[in-house]
């Protein structure tokens, strides 16, 4: 089985005590490997970002997270972000910069994660589908590939009143009034710029369920990467945006990202 890790530690970006759930696989093989060769071994690892309202402790609480991870032999990192938007606040802490900056550097110097870009990976549901896309298309030399389970990847809808947050949120994230720049904040110009600089773009997965109210992002989203012709794969079927689905996508998620598991072994 995986060895589950709560992790607090002080962050120097936001000036706290943060919180982080981490999955690491262990297994005999393992075991042995370290034992013959002394060797340390380097795991590919996910950042699994939860959604708003949520914290570090929704997707082992909600999902099977620890099986799916124990079965692909992968290590999890699920970091607190609050209802932050995976974003630098403009009244408030930078978020962005600790989960790009901070916590990858953190996690590589103290767990066995590998710090290659064809070991990492980014995933997440909801606000935490935007908060990947957001994180994996303006790093991308940092991801081998990039999911969203129901993303809520207009970032204006959120003081649009079209999604769950409350306006004096949306002031300290955006302003007052609140107002998004593109090039930090919006899903789709981040895509569209990154598809014209010549960078190599990592492999794109979303997925929603046609009865979620989410439904339109993704169907927004996929037809940008069609009309800059980047490859992105868009399943969809029953669904709403509940534990449920995002138990199931998740497993598909991991099925699509097709894992070697181990990067040292």
């Amino acid at each position: 089985m995986a060895v589950y890790i709560h992790c607090n530690f002080n962050s120097e970006v936001l000036r706290m005590a943060t919180d982080v759930n981490i999955l690491i696989p262990d297994n005999d093989r393992v075991r042995q490997f370290r034992e013959k060769t002394n060797v340390p071994v380097k795991y590919q690892t996910l950042y699994l970002l939860h959604g708003f309202s949520c914290d570090y402790t929704y997707y082992l609480r909600k999902t099977n997270i620890e099986r799916y991870a124990d079965e692909h032999q992968i290590m999890v990192v699920m970091p607190s972000m609050y209802n932050s938007a995976y974003t630098d606040m403009k009244y408030g802490l930078e978020y962005y910069t600790y989960l790009s900056e901070e916590l990858l550097d953190f996690v590589e110097r103290t767990f066995p994660a590998s710090a290659e870009k064809e070991n990492r990976f980014v995933a997440g549901m909801s606000m935490g589908g935007y908060g990947a896309y957001k994180f994996g298309l303006s790093c991308p030399e940092k991801f081998a590939a990039v999911a969203g389970i129901a993303g809520s990847y207009h970032a204006e809808h959120r003081y649009q009143g079209k999604v769950s947050t409350v306006s004096t949120l949306c002031e300290a994230l955006y302003g007052d009034p609140p107002e998004i720049t593109p090039e930090v904040h919006d899903i789709f110009t981040l895509l569209e710029r990154l598809s014209k600089s010549g960078q190599k773009i990592p492999r794109l997965y979303i997925c929603c369920g046609t009865e979620d109210s989410m439904y339109r992002n993704s169907e927004d989203l996929k037809k940008l990467a069609d009309q800059l012709e980047v490859p992105m794969v868009f399943e969809q079927g029953p669904g709403k945006h509940d534990d449920k689905y995002c138990d199931m996508a998740l497993q598909r998620i991991l099925d699509w990202m097709d894992f070697k598991g181990k990067a040292g072994v």
